[in-house]
């Protein structure tokens, strides 16, 4: 496997060499696509521990699963082979295969991994590993994009690696149809969380040494997901939930008040209201960007080859209709599988950074000021503006606040009921406001980056989760 990826990129280097790739044009075919398998190879490939995926019997569906019943355990993999990961000494990784539901709420196989500390972080007495859900961001659209094939396991020390060298034990759900032979529904946030839930209850049954009691924890994406799992706890909920975080969420899947922006995700989002609710791509997309993320897909493209798909491309470029947010199957999406405005089942707390570029922060700020009018002062909801901030180093900088509210939970510290809205601001000026670090490490040909980050050129849009005039909200207090 790695001389294939070796040659692939020796080609891809000279390719660059030999090709501006910068300035292709967005009805440029060729040009698109040598940039795309370009990042593919360079950024994407060496962080995979198996390309392609299907050369893992691992993710290989057991014959005739349809009598299993959700939450079921497939396969264990006590073991995994950590060499192959990029994750920190001491820890030691674990992969299951288990069942969920689709929407239609037939079982289907989803995969996890979990990630273990040297020793479990000790409460109230117990030895049982406490268990944190993980529920990552968006990782692509097809089944190569499993978090638990990733070597850094995507969100390494901003959250995951850092939740087990404190001692919890880290479920990562990778969501039906990443790593998982089904079509993978993008931003369904309410189906995620049953992939989360039922991970969590596949992995306790599984490994009895892990709590019962068990917190989820989300970002971006997964931040959507962990707030559709403090919903789906209000309504169908499975024993021993302390609560959840909802870091720079999402809380609906798109705007219906305003034009598609030019961020891929938001096209990545097309693909599965086309699929879910019947939207007509060919009627939205101009030609030549639907070819290309169709090639993103098929070569097993994630993100970095989907930002390589737009580049700099406006939303012009990409749309035939750039008011497709507008029109009744994304109207219906919308309704059927975004969160906000419904009670939970147990506390929530949301970190959301101020300067969030990807995720911006009306939208969390909105769906806070609605579920804390539905909610009617029931349970705690806390809304944590983190001064400053971007998408993801607003989770460096809360790291104190979300440790600590884990911890709490754990510990059984009562929380008051109701709304707060609470700003986070550093008194020490000229604070550090970009990931200017990567993770790496050394091969004999090369220098792997196992942590990548979105360029700085592509952080100008949003997602448009919610309109960016949305006023914030104007009943919390501030601390």
């Amino acid at each position: 496997m790695y001389r294939r990826i070796f040659l692939s990129l020796s080609l891809a280097a000279t390719a660059l060499c030999q090709l501006d790739l910068t300035s292709c044009s967005s009805t440029d075919l060729h040009c698109i696509e040598n940039r795309i398998s370009a990042s593919h190879i360079l950024t994407e490939l060496p962080n995979f521990v198996t390309y392609p995926i299907q050369d893992d019997p691992f993710y290989a569906t057991p014959a005739n699963i349809s009598q299993a019943k959700p939450g079921q355990i497939l396969k264990v993999e006590h073991h995994t082979n950590v060499s192959l990961y990029d994750i920190p000494p001491g820890q030691s990784l674990s992969r299951i295969m288990y069942t969920s539901v689709d929407n239609s709420g037939q079982v289907v196989p989803a995969t996890a991994a979990i990630l273990w500390p040297f020793t479990p972080k000790p409460f109230r007495n117990s030895d049982k590993f406490p268990l944190v859900a993980w529920a990552h961001g968006t990782s692509g659209i097809v089944r190569q994009c499993a978090v638990s094939i990733q070597r850094n396991l995507q969100y390494d020390f901003r959250a995951v690696f850092t939740l087990a060298s404190m001692g919890y034990a880290v479920v990562l759900a990778d969501y039906v149809g990443l790593g998982s032979d089904q079509a993978f529904n993008y931003l369904a946030f309410k189906l995620h969380a049953n992939d989360v839930v039922y991970s969590v209850m596949a992995a306790q049954s599984a490994f009895p040494q892990l709590s019962k009691d068990w917190v989820s924890f989300g970002h971006s994406e997964g931040g959507g997901v962990a707030w559709a799992i403090g919903e789906r706890q209000a309504i169908r909920p499975i024993p021993g939930f302390l609560g959840t975080i909802a870091a720079a969420p999402p809380p609906f899947p798109i705007a219906n008040t305003a034009p598609v922006g030019s961020s891929v995700f938001t096209a990545f989002l097309a693909f599965t209201i086309s699929r879910l609710n019947g939207l007509n791509l060919t009627a939205i997309f101009n030609p030549v960007p639907l070819q290309v993320l169709q090639y993103v897909q098929s070569i097993g493209g994630c993100n970095d080859a989907g930002f390589a798909a737009f580049g700099t491309f406006t939303a012009e470029d990409i749309y035939s209709n750039t008011s497709w947010p507008l029109s009744q199957e994304a109207v219906d999406f919308a309704r059927d599988y975004s969160v906000g405005s419904r009670p939970l089942g147990g506390p929530m707390l949301i970190i959301q950074g101020s300067a969030d570029t990807v995720v911006i922060p009306e939208g969390s700020a909105l769906g806070f000021k609605n579920t804390c009018a539905s909610q009617k002062n029931n349970v705690s909801i806390e809304y944590v503006s983190v001064a400053g901030q971007d998408h993801n180093p607003s989770l460096y900088a809360s790291q104190r606040i979300w440790l600590q509210w884990i911890e709490d939970r754990f510990n059984g510290v009562k929380i008051k009921p109701g709304c707060q809205h609470n700003n986070l601001s550093s008194p020490i000026g000229n604070v550090q406001l970009a990931e200017r670090f990567l993770v790496e490490y050394e091969k004999p040909w090369i220098t792997i980056y196992s942590s990548t980050f979105l360029p700085e050129s592509l952080q100008a849009g949003h997602l448009g989760f919610v309109e960016p005039n949305t006023s914030a909200p104007t009943t919390s207090r501030s601390n």
